[in-house]
């Protein structure tokens, strides 16, 4: 097991450890969210007819400047058995099949309606305002790649298709375990030395975000069989999130328990502030993160780690490198460990990222920190930076904040 690595190290170790991502069938209408597992090949043309794309007339381009007789009308989803002859045109309406004989539409404004008569345009140019089939993509053409992260706009994709099901990689399937004594329910009335569980929910809630899509959540006592039970639960989980008893006192159990359940100790306890007791283990047929206790370290050993690992896990792009931005106003820190601070990150009218930092109250302040988007890492040492300074930072929503 390796102990008290850098954090470079730990997240390639977690990323070492995630296992190949899984393949599962979906159907198109519950699709968002999840990652293309293989190519989507066109099932047929699109479009799959010549289509009118502005209301007008169907003509033939040598009737340019010519008064011409109106035969039929076409429009969208209804074709029309007129043809478009010499001297004749057909009326069309946006996205309507062209009849037989079009050779180009001209827009209802470039002409002169006279009852069933119209003067065209001096000038028409042949396929003007018309599409032909297949023009977007014809039948057999890769139209999404694997690894695609469907969106509402895939999807209309998808659908524009007629396909109803396609193949994705599996999210795992996500515990969440909040251990402790002192902890009750949200809605419940702490006594003395009581406090409401806020990692669970969260955590609960940065799983369903990352993509997790069966997420169970419980609590367990401060006692080896209460966590023992808790943890066999979940033996359904694939990916199984500890909060608490991860450090250095009598009752942090959590890594002697997970390898009496046989898995293997990964790592534990890494240099950086916040969450330096940090434990991942793995297997058989999961893996574990034991995350402190401590909300704001909870929460960025979830955004350092864990979501890289669910990335990876569900086929998403996987994005280690920071992005830079600078500060709005100076700022100084110090610290012997690598540091990260939650700020906000906004973008500048030129594009660049402005980075502001909060007021904080301590490490266990996460009422301040609320409205950060964004961990700035600092190096080991002492920092005093001016208005205007570089520094490296990443998005606590992972690669695309």
């Amino acid at each position: 097991m390796h102990r008290f690595i850098s954090p470079e190290q730990a997240l390639d170790l977690v990323l070492q450890h995630i296992p190949a991502p899984s393949v599962d069938s979906c159907s198109v209408d519950d699709s968002v969210g999840r990652v293309l597992a293989a190519e989507v090949p066109a099932p047929s043309d699109y479009p799959a007819f010549q289509r009118a794309m502005m209301d007008g007339f169907a003509v033939r381009v040598s009737d340019a400047g010519k008064t011409v007789v109106i035969v039929g009308e076409a429009s969208a989803g209804h074709a029309t058995g007129a043809k478009v002859e010499p001297g004749c045109c057909v009326e069309i309406m946006t996205g309507a099949p062209c009849p037989e004989g079009t050779e180009a539409v001209v827009p209802v404004e470039n002409t002169t309606r006279e009852g069933d008569r119209v003067v065209l345009p001096p000038e028409i140019r042949p396929g003007r305002h018309v599409q032909p089939r297949g023009q977007i993509c014809k039948q057999g053409a890769p139209i999404l790649q694997p690894g695609t992260v469907i969106t509402p706009l895939v999807l209309g994709v998808l659908t524009s298709f007629g396909l109803d099901h396609v193949p994705v990689f599996r999210p795992p399937r996500v515990g969440v375990i909040s251990t402790g004594d002192e902890l009750v329910h949200g809605q419940a009335d702490p006594s003395l030395g009581q406090i409401r569980d806020s990692n669970g929910p969260m955590l609960a809630a940065m799983a369903r975000q990352a993509g997790a899509l069966d997420v169970v959540r419980t609590r367990a006592l401060d006692t080896s069989e209460s966590l023992q039970g808790e943890i066999e639960k979940l033996r359904d989980r694939d990916l199984i999130l500890l909060t608490g008893g991860v450090s250095m006192g009598r009752y942090d159990l959590v890594p002697r328990i997970l390898e009496a359940t046989g898995a293997e100790p990964v790592l534990h306890k890494i240099a950086q502030q916040p969450g330096k007791p940090l434990f991942m283990a793995a297997g058989p047929g999961r893996m574990f993160f034991g995350l402190p206790g401590n909300p704001r370290a909870t929460h960025f050993c979830f955004v350092r780690y864990v979501i890289p690992a669910m990335h990876k896990w569900t086929g998403r792009k996987v994005v280690l490198a920071p992005l830079f931005g600078s500060l709005s106003r100076p700022y100084a820190c110090k610290s012997d460990r690598t540091l990260f601070v939650p700020m906000r990150v906004e973008t500048a009218p030129d594009g660049s990222y402005a980075v502001w930092p909060f007021d904080e109250r301590g490490s266990a302040d996460i009422y301040n920190i609320a409205r950060a988007n964004a961990y700035v890492r600092f190096a080991p040492g002492e920092h005093k930076l001016d208005a205007g300074a570089r520094v490296p930072f990443f998005w606590m929503g992972g690669a695309d904040g």
